[in-house]
């Protein structure tokens, strides 16, 4: 990927509210870690622990903290500002729209939409779309291979990648970003045991999401068996992440890749299951919860709570009890010899 940027074009970005030392005068031809970094790249600092990489680092600008007692070498450039990460994200999601430029609205010839579909002016659907009866598509952008099933309504901003599901009469709020491959309102996964057999129970509700809603790739969302499954707004959802039917997730939540949640759990506001964690049904987790890694939630939490294990536990009896087990063989042996 080849781009240059010249060091005003990156000031212009992050704004006034910055102390530029040092002697670099080139262009910004890359973006790097501080160890990878080369002379041209752009880099951050922002963890004391990284402090070695940036003694050492070869990038030619570097973003530190506002308070950072660090110096550029002779060639480099420091920007000090609050927030080098916050900044990084700023100058690449201005960055990402050269690269990937938004499309001018239009349907694209191969797309197959349904004379009963209300489309936007403003909106962009591209190759292989399929859009059903009933359809409301906002100004939004939808490349290729997306299936907007009958009835489901897209908002304005929201951005759907390749092979996306929206299953019928979903609704996706404004400025969500659907990920490639990720599927909206599949069915749940409701039987009843009845006479020796699994009967399907029909999954007749759909799934809302609220504005600014991130969906990662290959995650699913299973419709509700009756009213709505529900991502609150803000909330961001990483990739390989089953929600199943009827569960609602409040505002500001962070599920990462492969956490799943069963039906009719409720997340509150700014709660977040961590990587291949779970949450068993019909369970309340509080608001600022946090379920650590590789831990399932067998019981509701209370707002604030922080666990981890199987069952979950508060992360201080976790790890008072981990430390114990640490000294089970010892344990055992003077048991033993006694």
């Amino acid at each position: 990927m080849k781009y240059s940027y010249s060091l005003e074009f990156i000031l212009e970005i992050i704004g006034s509210d910055i102390t530029v030392k040092g002697d670099f005068n080139g262009n910004i031809e890359g973006f790097a870690s501080l160890a990878d970094a080369k002379e041209g790249d752009l880099s951050f600092f922002y963890l004391e622990k990284y402090k070695e990489d940036l003694l050492k680092t070869n990038a030619s600008v570097v973003l530190v903290p506002r308070d950072a007692e660090y110096s550029p070498s002779k060639g480099q450039t420091f920007l000090y500002v609050e927030n080098p990460s916050l900044k990084l994200a700023k100058i690449c999601r201005a960055i990402e729209l050269e690269i990937s430029p938004k499309p001018k609205p239009g349907i694209h010839p191969s797309a197959f939409v349904h004379p009963s579909a209300k489309i936007s002016a403003d909106a962009y659907i591209g190759p292989l779309c399929c859009i059903e009866e009933g359809v409301h598509i906002g100004s939004a952008s939808l490349a290729s291979q997306v299936t907007v099933g009958r009835g489901a309504k897209i908002g304005d901003g929201a951005i759907i990648f390749p092979q996306v599901i929206v299953g019928s009469y979903c609704v996706i709020g404004d400025r969500n970003r659907l990920l490639e491959g990720c599927v909206i309102g599949s069915d749940g996964f409701g039987y009843i045991q009845f006479e020796g057999k699994h009967e399907r129970l029909p999954q007749i509700g759909i799934v809302e999401t609220a504005s600014d809603v991130d969906i990662g790739a290959n995650s699913t969302i299973d419709r509700a068996r009756m009213g709505r499954t529900y991502i609150g707004e803000g909330t961001k959802i990483d990739n390989l992440v089953q929600i199943a039917h009827n569960v609602k997730i409040g505002k500001y939540c962070l599920l990462v890749s492969q956490a799943g949640i069963a039906g009719s759990a409720i997340l509150e506001d700014n709660v977040i299951v961590a990587g291949k964690s779970g949450v068993t049904g019909h369970l309340t987790i509080g608001e600022n919860s946090t379920i650590g890694a590789m831990s399932v939630a067998v019981n509701s939490l209370e707002a604030n709570s922080h666990v981890l294990g199987f069952p979950a536990q508060p992360k201080v009896v976790f790890w008072r009890l981990f430390s114990l087990k640490q000294k089970l063989p010892e344990l055992f042996k003077r048991f033993k010899n006694l």
